[in-house]
């Protein structure tokens, strides 16, 4: 009897090992829920590029490859261990295939493919359509996601790839991280390695290969993403991770992000419906969108105290104010659309955070401990050891608390969790309390 089990057990590995030769085609693996093998045929199956493998075999193929692969491959004390040659990596590579698509929570296993590759047994473009199939039964599998890493570092690492096999790479990793996120909320694993992948991509030195404009596919994404799972703090973090991003972006890349998107107008709207009382500046909208970007910013924070002669780019303060103020515009209606949704309060943290430090960079202050200090100019040494120990006096808070931006933002918030208040939103409550005691607000709120 025992026999034939294990003769059934091999006739299943030899089966799931056919139908990897055509591992360039799969596209997902999961277990078949079927109770007893009443059709007394193979439980592997294989339909439409997709293999499947019927549930009342697994504890019996799972306990055999696991064990032969420990008993046989893995250092236990004093017990022999089989070097890995050409000779028997074929059947080391068939109970490790079978053995982490049904578990693949076993870094020590995948650590065997690593050895693999290095001795080049396992080839690199291979074990990503591998992974594919591991993480499309489990997408949180942290495993499966550091594995891709290793792999892509090696791929990335030739300086010959060519641009059309890296832009396949790119449309392959960002499909796997879209359909990991998709199948299981909450997926930080998915959506940190998407942001890895990004952050590599920073690094290619091929000519032809645009990061700008990767940045403005990957932000299109993120807010259409975030409209639909509002729930999802993961693809959030995500998001904020877009924005910074942007930050960046060269001239050429602004113009081309800005085509279908009047980023300023929504600036002025925000502005002109919140503008401190002053009768010596005329803030209709009209007249706010004329300004010129520089001449914007000089309106916003009028004075700075910087100790150095570093010269301030206004235009780049002008535009990250028009990205955080579009997400602020972007948050408001979602917060209205989808009452008593924690995650929305929890970014509108991020985007108010983020106003707030253009504002302390501009007049060259940080927070250190709960109290505001001098900050170190980032473009020159400047007395750096001295400047992280200044303390500031009273008139520089004044000209910080009395900018035009900063009471905008004040304004704004304040009448925001007032209209939340009036909806029974709890969370308005909570917000308030952050911009107190958190972002050190308490004395002006």
């Amino acid at each position: 009897m025992e026999e034939d089990k294990f003769a059934l057990v091999e006739k299943i590995i030899k089966d799931i090992y056919a139908v990897f030769s055509r591992i360039a085609e799969l596209r997902s693996f999961d277990i078949v829920p079927v109770d007893t093998n009443f059709r007394n045929k193979s439980p592997v199956l294989y339909l439409e590029n997709c293999l499947g493998l019927e549930s009342w075999c697994i504890k019996h193929v799972y306990m055999y490859c696991y064990s032969e692969i420990m008993d046989r491959y893995c250092h236990k004390g004093r017990r022999k261990v089989f070097k890995v040659s050409s000779v028997n990596a074929d059947r080391m590579i068939k109970l490790l295939n079978v053995t982490l698509l049904l578990n693949p929570d076993l870094s020590t296993l995948w650590n065997k493919r690593r050895m693999l590759v290095e001795k080049s047994m396992l080839d690199n473009y291979n074990e990503l359509h591998f992974t594919r199939l591991v993480i499309s039964r489990k997408p949180k599998c942290n495993d499966a996601f550091a594995y891709r890493r290793w792999l892509l570092d090696i791929i990335f690492a030739d300086k010959s790839l060519q641009i059309t096999s890296i832009r396949d790479i790119i449309n392959e990793e960002l499909n796997i991280c879209t359909q990991a996120s998709d199948r299981s909320p909450n997926n930080y694993h998915s959506w940190n390695h998407r942001m890895w992948f990004v952050n590599k991509l920073k690094t290619l030195e091929n000519p032809l290969f645009d990061i700008y404009n990767q940045y403005i596919k990957e932000y299109n994404f993120s807010e259409q993403w975030t409209a639909k799972n509002v729930s999802d703090y993961s693809c959030f973090h995500y998001r904020q991770f877009c924005i910074r991003n942007h930050y960046l972006l060269n001239e050429e890349s602004w113009k081309k992000f800005t085509t279908n998107l009047n980023l300023r107008k929504v600036l002025v709207k925000i502005l002109a419906g919140n503008f401190p009382i002053d009768s010596t500046v005329q803030v209709s909208e009209e007249n706010l969108l004329a300004y010129s970007e520089s001449n914007l910013v000089n309106l916003l924070l009028y004075h700075t105290v910087k100790n150095c002669s570093c010269v301030l780019d206004n235009v780049y303060i002008c535009r990250k104010l028009e990205i955080i103020f579009h997400e602020l515009a972007v948050n408001n209606e979602l917060i209205r659309f989808y009452k008593h949704h924690e995650t929305l309060w929890y970014h509108r943290r991020f985007i108010v955070h983020e106003i707030i430090e253009i504002i302390y960079e501009h007049f060259c202050l940080t927070k250190s401990n709960g109290v505001l200090v001098r900050n170190t100019c980032k473009k020159c040494t400047y007395d750096e050891e001295r400047q992280k120990q200044a303390k500031i006096v009273r008139y520089d808070t004044n000209c910080m608390y009395s900018s035009v931006l900063f009471n905008v933002m004040l304004t704004h918030e304040k009448k925001f969790i007032e209209e939340m208040r009036t909806n029974l939103d709890n969370y308005a409550d909570r917000h308030e309390k952050y911009l107190k005691f958190v972002e050190g607000l308490h004395h002006v709120m």
